[in-house]
């Protein structure tokens, strides 16, 4: 976040120094503006603080003009969707499907990031690990462990790589699979720029966006969804800025679904679903597409998404759409996952469930 205050006639940086010089008549000068960029960790009834990497300033809400959210510093040389680190885009991604429940082993921001969900959708019940937890990796493991029984859910752990890397080869990676982890089919990672995105052909399907979830949506964002019941309702409702996007035939009948989240000066796209009998007609493209136009509408000019690897198809058309794959990640699970019913073919878009 960055955000912009004003500077009164005897504010400065250093040592009490004015920030403004009379004008030449002799009449005092207005405020000049400062910008102060950093993480808000707490806003109050009179200021907002936030986290810079110089530490903690807290800035008076009077003095505010102006905030712009901005994505998390560039790691990295190349393009924006391509400089950032795999940990902070892995911040960015869990607000747009985050748990219900959160806690931190370690620094919050910086350890590792326990998530539950009620158990549905794995990005909302997991354990991201982005830095130290603050003990070793053993301890922390069986800390998560405890975690998770608690709550009754089974523990697992999202552990994001680059993309040739292998679980094994990391330390913590080795340490689960060691102790009987099980591993999880991949799940690619892609970034690009909603302008490209909303440049995809399309089929002629219809495309609406809207705020809220509703009876309709659910009903066309497959069987997963369904199934989830009122738990999948409330993880999905929980991102605090997103659209829900519906697709309709020339009848007007509803062919598909998916939603796009924004946060940090991102635009997520998750849950694109496609009617069995629609596949193959660009439902899949006029909904990413859709995605795009409405995070340029509002002035968010990156994105991501996540995809199984398996899912080739969905994996080509977002490689048409101009993204990029950025890493992959994998989820190792303390005993083997419950086989899923049988379901259609997936649908040529990512899935709800990686």
């Amino acid at each position: 976040m960055a955000i912009r205050t004003r500077l009164g006639p005897t504010q400065g940086a250093k040592g009490g120094q004015p920030a403004s010089t009379p004008r030449p008549d002799g009449s005092p000068r207005g405020p000049s503006l400062t910008d102060t960029v950093g993480e808000v960790v707490a806003v109050e009834s009179d200021a907002v603080v936030v986290r810079t990497r110089g530490g903690e300033v807290r800035l008076a809400l009077a003095d505010v003009v102006a905030a712009r959210v901005i994505p998390p510093r560039p790691t990295r040389r190349g393009a924006p969707h391509r400089a950032i680190s795999i940990e902070d885009l892995h911040l960015v991604m869990t607000k747009g499907n985050p748990g219900l429940e959160t806690a931190w082993l370690g620094r919050p921001g910086g350890g590792w990031l326990l998530r539950a969900g009620g158990g549905w959708t794995g990005r909302a019940n997991s354990v991201l690990p982005v830095g130290d937890p603050g003990m070793p990796d053993d301890d922390a493991v069986r800390e998560v462990v405890a975690w998770y029984r608690e709550r009754e859910l089974v523990a697992h752990v999202m552990l994001p790589l680059p993309e040739h890397a292998r679980w094994v080869d990391d330390p913590l990676g080795a340490l689960l699979i060691a102790q009987g982890w099980f591993v999880s089919p991949p799940v690619l990672v892609m970034t690009g720029r909603s302008a490209d995105l909303g440049s995809l052909p399309a089929g002629a399907a219809r495309v609406e966006s809207a705020a809220d979830l509703t009876e309709e949506w659910l009903a066309a964002a497959g069987p997963r969804v369904r199934g989830g019941g009122e738990v999948a309702q409330v993880v999905l409702t929980a991102p605090r800025d997103q659209a829900f996007l519906l697709a309709r035939d020339g009848d007007g009948a509803p062919v598909g679904a998916a939603r796009v989240a924004f946060d940090d000066g991102w635009a997520g796209v998750f849950g694109v679903h496609v009617r069995p009998d629609q596949r193959r007609r660009g439902v899949g493209a006029a909904l990413t597409a859709a995605a795009g136009r409405i995070a340029q509408d509002r002035g968010v000019t990156l994105a991501y998404l996540q995809v199984e690897r398996a899912n080739t198809a969905a994996v080509a058309l977002y490689e048409r759409a101009g993204m990029d794959l950025h890493h992959h990640y994998a989820y190792l699970a303390l005993r083997p996952p419950t086989p899923p019913s049988p379901t259609p073919a997936p649908a040529p878009a990512g899935s709800e469930f990686p």
